[in-house]
């Protein structure tokens, strides 16, 4: 291989989609004009929630698609998505109409050359599409583990399956597109009553506490909340449990001098250099009073594994009331571990009342949903300089809710972030933190997510799009929405009230409501205008309005230069037995409102000839007008035609070569 060529090859683990029409040649073969034209529409819905997944298409043939995917989840959303929007278009057609994609996905490990990719991840992903059910998804064993505990959708184990040109067998799982199911209910541990923690020795209930405490970070609680912090799972109590009485460690063993970090002088410092002062240096501060000392030796005392001390010391440093927020997050958690969430609601109860804003804002973190958002925004309001809340914010509303994000989530997350990272930039957090590298874990986090969620708005990505398909009787126009949505609104030209597209008969499982209707018609002689659109979102948050131009020429010229380009391969066609004489252009004809120019060669020559198509006719543009001869008659010595065509707007195709079959 050339040192040129090797340059252009990489080697890379990546998530890979196949997808192909079922009964492609019977649909061509019955009508090729309608099945080619919505093989069109279908395609730009296709390719559109591709990209808005973040993929991309690296090669097509006539009716297949591979794609490829930072991840497997991005992918099988991506899949489900496809299947769900075509599934409610195909429904305006009769059974033996529609056209439905089978869809197979696949990681592995690919070589990717000129922008093309080549491997066992590719051939496992076209594999698995060829047993997928028509409208169906089939995915390879890892895609699978990658995804059973992020996308709730039911799986169908297929079992191992021998495939064509594979030499072992690949395991496929199906995804039931018809119903989602809900995700178990994980188990769930039940905490010990304060009746049962008395019967057990002090010494096995600290150090069965503190083994569920322990390692848990203010920043983990902050970034994941129920589902990353504390390690056991929150209990929820029927009955608020009082939290237990502060057990006082041993005095001898808070007396030793080896503990104790009586050489740390922490006078003239800011309370954050004084706590990592007293971190460096190790040990139990005796008789602690200060901020920093009390949340030092709380940290001490859950890292030996003595929580009810560590709880002692952290309730210490809650009653000074100070603004600091980290260190009661790890209080939160250790009180939720030993008590459950209705015992840490109870015990932040109290320690709001006239102890700072930090304990009311922990406390209201307690709550679960639409009431916990709530309570924070009233937070934010009332505590305009508190900036630290506007990260929790970003939080309610982030990548991880249960439900899924929408996009006017995604909108709350950014705008909050953005506040955040302000106040940052402003110099307004330090002074809530007493572990610094906790607010650096923050910044670092929020950093991130501010980058990919401005990407995801400059890309366009919460844009609904319009797709206009011209038929003799009139227009077709496809609304594609960027989520699920409830309800679809238009509003043409200078219309003064949106109007609903309608619903169809079934329901869209991702939001448990009438399917809406994503098309609605406008007539033949339509002029150009503007077209507002506007949705409900599955939390019936209306969108804002997205302005559309409609041009009747430039969106006839556009989808018809559209399929020339991906079926080039019907640009010519050779006759066959008594028309073997004939060199068909009807594709063409057919198409001819987006061509400006044919010119055709034979044997090889450069194409120069001009072939003179009949002129355009909006009015009804598919049609060939009578009298028109979509053929040109050719000598016996032609074996093969080449082609090149000069749209309209002045686009050059490449040359086009066919070859004549052999008699």
């Amino acid at each position: 291989m050339a040192v040129a060529e090797q340059r252009n090859v990489k080697r890379k683990i990546t998530a890979i989609m196949a997808a192909d029409v079922a009964e492609y040649t019977r649909l061509i073969s019955e009508d090729e004009e309608e099945t080619l034209a919505r093989l069109e529409s279908y395609r730009t819905v296709f390719d559109d929630f591709v990209k808005r997944a973040g993929g991309r298409i690296f090669n097509t043939a006539g009716d297949g698609v591979m794609c490829e995917f930072p991840s497997a989840v991005e992918a099988t959303r991506c899949a489900i998505d496809i299947q769900e929007s075509l599934r409610t278009r195909n429904m305006a057609f009769p059974a033996s109409r529609q056209m439905h994609f089978r869809i197979g996905i696949s990681i592995g490990d690919v070589v990717e050359r000129d922008g093309d990719l080549l491997g066992d991840g590719v051939n496992i992903a076209a594999r698995l599409q060829s047993l997928a059910e028509p409208g169906s998804i089939c995915v390879s064993r890892n895609v699978h583990e990658a995804v059973t505990n992020k996308i709730s959708v039911p799986f169908r184990d297929l079992g191992s399956r021998e495939v064509k040109n594979l030499p072992h067998p690949v395991h496929a799982f199906q995804i039931e597109m018809g119903s989602r199911d809900k995700p178990a209910n994980a188990s769930v541990a039940k905490p010990m009553s304060r009746s049962e923690r008395a019967g057990m020795p002090v010494g096995a209930f600290v150090a069965g506490a503190a083994a569920l405490a322990v390692g848990v970070a203010a920043g983990a609680f902050l970034m994941g909340r129920d589902r990353a912090a504390p390690p056991a799972a929150v209990p929820q109590l029927a009955q608020p449990v009082p939290p237990p009485a502060p057990v006082t460690p041993p005095p001898v063993e808070l007396a030793k001098p080896a503990q104790q970090a009586s050489v740390v002088v922490t006078e003239n410092l800011t309370p954050a250099e004084a706590f990592d002062r007293l971190a460096k240096s190790g040990g139990i501060v005796r008789d602690p009073k200060t901020a920093p000392e009390l949340y030092h030796n709380a940290r001490s005392f859950e890292a030996r594994g003595e929580a009810a001390a560590a709880r002692r010391d952290y309730l210490a440093f809650a009653a000074l009331g100070t603004d600091h927020l980290d260190p009661l997050l790890r209080l939160a958690s250790l009180v939720r571990t030993q008590d459950g969430r209705a015992g840490a609601r109870e015990v932040f109860a109290e320690l709001s009342k006239g102890k700072g804003r930090a304990a009311a804002l922990v406390h209201i973190l307690q709550f679960e949903g639409v009431e916990r958002q709530t309570r924070l925004g009233a937070f934010a309001e009332a505590n305009p300089d508190y900036a630290p809340v506007h990260a929790l914010i970003a939080q309610e509303f982030g990548e991880d809710r249960q439900n899924g994000q929408t996009i006017d989530d995604r909108r709350r997350e950014l705008a909050a972030t953005e506040r955040f990272l302000l106040a940052e930039r402003e110099g307004k957090l330090v002074p809530f933190f007493l572990d610094q590298s906790v607010l650096a874990q923050w910044i670092e986090r929020a950093q991130k997510r501010e980058s990919m969620l401005k990407a995801f708005f400059a890309d366009g990505r919460d844009q609904p799009g319009l797709i206009f398909m011209r038929h003799n009787a009139g227009w077709i126009a496809t609304i594609t929405v960027p989520e699920a949505a409830s309800r679809i609104e238009v509003k043409l030209g200078n219309a003064t009230e949106f109007k609903p597209t309608g619903q169809l008969a079934n329901i869209d499982p991702r939001t448990g409501k009438p399917m809406a209707n994503p098309s609605f018609e406008m007539p033949p002689n339509q002029t150009a205008t503007d077209i507002a659109l506007r949705y409900l979102d599955s939390n019936g948050v209306t969108s804002p309005v997205s302005v559309k131009r409609f041009d009747p020429r430039e969106s006839l010229i556009r989808g018809m230069r559209d399929i020339l380009d991906r079926f080039s391969t019907s640009w010519l066609a050779f006759g066959t037995g008594h028309n073997q004489h004939l060199l068909y252009y009807t594709h063409l004809v057919s198409y001819r409102c987006a061509i400006r120019k044919v010119e055709i060669g034979y044997n090889g020559e450069t194409p120069a000839q001009p072939i003179e198509l009949p002129p355009c006719d909006e009015a009804n543009p598919h049609s060939i007008p009578s009298g028109a001869l979509p053929y040109l008659r050719i000598r016996p010595d032609i074996e093969s035609a080449t082609i090149r065509l000069t749209y309209v707007g002045g686009d050059v195709s490449e040359v086009k070569t066919f070859q004549r079959p052999k008699p």
